[in-house]
């Protein structure tokens, strides 16, 4: 028992201190496998008392730089780990835990193909200069683009700026960078940014040319709100392109898209304004100071409404509807209305009628029965809505735009002047219209006259009426004044004594009181040739009953005398000396053309 005891002990302490020895010591790298390796790639490390939750390091042997790597598995011996980003090259491996650190071991992180982040400016003109930024972007073999080498200005593992070759063709292209490790190719396009800077417009129609200003603009394309134009009616330079505004284009942006890629767009909106066209007209007659709605398609973008030359004011009240207020247009008469826009002219297909207050009247007749139809002319006789003859309204049965309106005279219209009125106005004649009634005379002058002699009739409705003689079937002719109350007519060659029958337009009549007509009396004979002092001798002839008197001795001793039918007797007076016998009346004297002989 004694023997025993010493011997636990002995091992008891033994295995302690052989616990506490274990427990402080470090952990202990013995191998990496492989130990050549990619960044990102897993590499397995052997080993002694890596503990529960060990640490990897790795520390580049160029600058001494270290990276922690990512622990995915581990144990007391193992530990499975994904290699950082680190510097490509010779590099260290450590292992740490809470015991301590391992000593290094050599691991070699191969170059791994070069990646690229991003490329400032993706484009760009010969010698210009373009910046790579990725990684592992050094240990370089070539960098080209396409077959042309590229210029390197400055390198390193995250930056490559390179200089455009100065003899590369426009387009797109190829940038080709080939390390160590591998290898990218990135697309290119030799071409500079393309910018415009202005437009000719902001408003065109359809068919008309768009200029496009501004910089690297060659080989352009120039889009409108999407729509490419025509590249056969385009002329491109480098600060400048021409082109044709498509049938079909809308309102939009420009652009001008270089080589697919490079695209520039306008500040500004391209307006496209299509041609107006007007459908139909509130009214297509009017005067100054009315509203007239015009209907159509297109009209938003009207800029100017006309009545033939003359411009009226208007306001948009939507895209297809105009209100414009008529203007004083001067002259009235037909007039073509018309619009305008950038997007071309449109006129309506029928005439609008602007009219002002009719003037210059004038009346066909102007003299007239009741029951007959007036034409009245003058200017501006346009849309006439009433006709007075005094005071009166007459009805409308006819006109003429423009021109006369006619008007039927109803019975009971007593004359006077007559005003036609309109929207604008109204005129008046200057002169009455006389409604003729039937004829009146209150007077003749002379009361007899010879056939040719002008006589004067006087009364009412006289003026172109028609004036009938005793037995006569044709009118005497005018006299030289034909007025209503006054007419003068020439007594004709076969008149005879009696009334004088008057008639006018009415077809009515008036009888005169008895005219006398006077014609020179005619001697043809007398009897007896020869008698005694205070005997009677009687005179045959024409025209006797008219002798006024009678004088012998060749007309110088007036001699009694007294009608008997158609018979002239005359006593002979005392003093009678052989000579004619001369008869007289109020046509004149007759002389016979033989001598009265006294007989003793």
């Amino acid at each position: 028992m004694k023997s025993s005891l010493p011997r636990l002990f002995i091992l008891f302490f033994g295995a302690l201190l052989a616990a506490c020895r274990i427990q402080m010591a470090p952990p202990e790298l013995l191998r990496a496998t492989p130990d050549s390796v990619f960044v990102g790639q897993s590499i397995a490390l052997s080993g002694n008392q890596f503990g529960s939750q060990p640490s990897v390091t790795f520390s580049t042997s160029k600058d001494g730089s270290t990276s922690a790597g990512r622990v995915v598995n581990a144990t007391d011996n193992t530990i499975q780990v994904t290699v950082p980003l680190i510097a490509p090259g010779q590099t260290t491996v450590r292992v740490s835990n809470s015991q301590g650190t391992s000593d290094p071991l050599p691991v070699t992180i191969l170059q791994p193909a070069p990646t690229l982040t991003t490329i400032d400016p993706a484009n760009g003109l010969p010698n210009s200069v373009i910046v790579l930024t990725g990684a592992y972007l050094n240990q370089i073999n070539t960098v080209r683009f396409n077959q042309l080498s590229a210029v390197i200005q400055d390198s390193t593992d995250t930056k490559l700026t390179l200089r455009v070759p100065s003899g590369i063709p426009r387009g797109q292209t190829f940038i080709v960078v080939e390390t160590k490790g591998g290898s990218f190719t990135v697309p290119f396009i030799v071409a500079g940014t393309p910018q415009i800077t202005s437009l000719s417009t902001r408003q065109a129609r359809p068919g008309t040319e768009l200029i496009v200003q501004g910089v690297n603009l060659s080989d352009g394309v120039v889009s409108i709100n999407g729509l490419a134009t025509n590249r056969d009616q385009t002329t491109i330079q480098d600060n400048q392109i021409k082109t044709i505004i498509p049938d079909n284009a809308t309102s939009g942006k420009v652009t001008v898209t270089v080589f697919e890629k490079l695209v520039a767009t306008s500040a500004d909106s391209l307006k496209i304004i299509r041609p107006p066209a007007i459908t139909s007209v509130s009214t297509l007659d009017g005067i100054a100071g009315d509203r007239i709605q015009l209907a159509g398609v297109n009209l938003g973008d009207v800029t100017a409404l006309t009545f033939n030359s003359v411009p009226a004011p208007f306001r948009v009240l939507s895209s297809s509807l105009l209100e414009t207020t008529l203007p004083a247009l001067g002259q009235a008469g037909n007039y073509t209305l018309g619009v305008s826009s950038v997007g071309g002219t449109a006129q309506f297909s029928q005439p609008f009628v602007y009219y002002v207050a009719p003037s210059n009247l004038s009346l066909s007749p102007a003299r007239i029965v009741n029951n007959a139809n007036l034409s009245i002319t003058g200017n501006s006789v346009y849309r006439i809505t009433d006709v007075r003859i005094g005071t009166q309204t007459v009805p409308i049965i006819g006109r003429t735009e423009g021109s006369s309106v006619q008007v039927s005279i109803p019975t009971g219209i007593a004359g006077g002047l007559v005003t036609v009125v309109n929207r604008a106005g109204q005129a008046t004649t200057s002169s009455p219209l006389v409604i003729v009634q039937r004829p009146t005379v209150t007077d003749i002058i002379p009361q007899k006259a010879r056939p040719g002699e002008r006589i004067v009739v006087r009364g009412t409705y006289l003026q172109n009426a028609q004036f009938y003689f005793f037995n006569s079937s044709t009118p005497a002719a005018e006299g030289g004044r034909n007025e209503d109350n006054e007419h003068w007519i020439l007594v004709p060659t076969d008149a005879q004594s009696g009334s004088i029958r008057v008639t006018n337009a009415t077809g009515e009549g008036a009888q005169t009181d008895v005219f006398t007509v006077i014609r020179p009396v005619t001697v043809t004979d007398f009897t007896p040739k020869s008698t005694k002092i205070g005997g009677e001798l009687i005179v045959s002839g024409q025209n006797l009953a008219s002798t006024t008197a009678v004088r012998v001795n060749g007309g110088t001793l007036n001699a009694p005398f007294r009608i008997s039918g158609t018979s002239l007797i005359i006593t002979i007076p005392t003093g009678t000396v052989t000579g004619q016998i001369c008869v007289i009346n109020d046509a004149g004297t007759t002389c016979s053309s033989a001598n009265f002989t006294p007989a003793n």
